[in-house]
């Protein structure tokens, strides 16, 4: 039986079927994980859970948060009006395939949809952006600026991941 989790677009293959999932969930083992007393930066909502955007940078598999009431600029806009889009701050390392819940379905707003459609390798290259700018903050906290970036972002719990010391 063969268990893998490729992301490259993202496919995912399970056993011997393959399913292509961009839009993906976080599971339950994930929030129990990474509790949000533990990780206070990690957005959860227990009621309706956050729709995640699945990118793999340097082999290391992120899951993006979309969300809304966003207030900087590491962001790629949905509706920059009402402060929605994809948060880069937000993001995550998925490091077990068991942190993606493959049981459900997102959904997401035409709106939305049609704002992120064949933007994969924008999405992608901002994602690598960010994680220097992350990486250059971290090296200098000495600045106000990088000490908010560092402190809001959930990076800092994937340093390691990361490469960084």
């Amino acid at each position: 039986m063969r268990r893998q989790l490729l992301f490259t677009g993202v496919v995912f293959i399970i056993g011997e079927k393959m399913a292509k999932k961009r839009f993906v969930f976080l599971s339950n083992e994930f929030y129990s994980i990474y509790t949000a007393t533990e990780y206070p930066e990690m957005e959860q909502k227990h009621n309706r859970p956050y729709i995640q955007v699945c990118v793999e940078i340097d082999g290391v598999q992120f899951a993006i948060l979309l969300r809304s009431d966003i207030n900087h600029p590491n962001v790629l806009w949905t509706d920059k009006a009402n402060h929605c889009g994809v948060d880069f701050s937000k993001a995550v390392v998925i490091k077990k395939e068991s942190y993606i819940d493959m049981n459900i379905e997102p959904h997401l707003r035409q709106k939305e949809f049609d704002a992120l459609r064949g933007k994969d390798y924008k999405i992608k290259c901002k994602m690598q952006k960010y994680i220097k700018k992350y990486k250059e903050a971290k090296q200098d906290l000495s600045k106000p600026i990088n000490q908010r970036l560092v402190q809001y972002s959930t990076l800092q719990y994937f340093e390691e991941d990361l490469g960084i010391d």
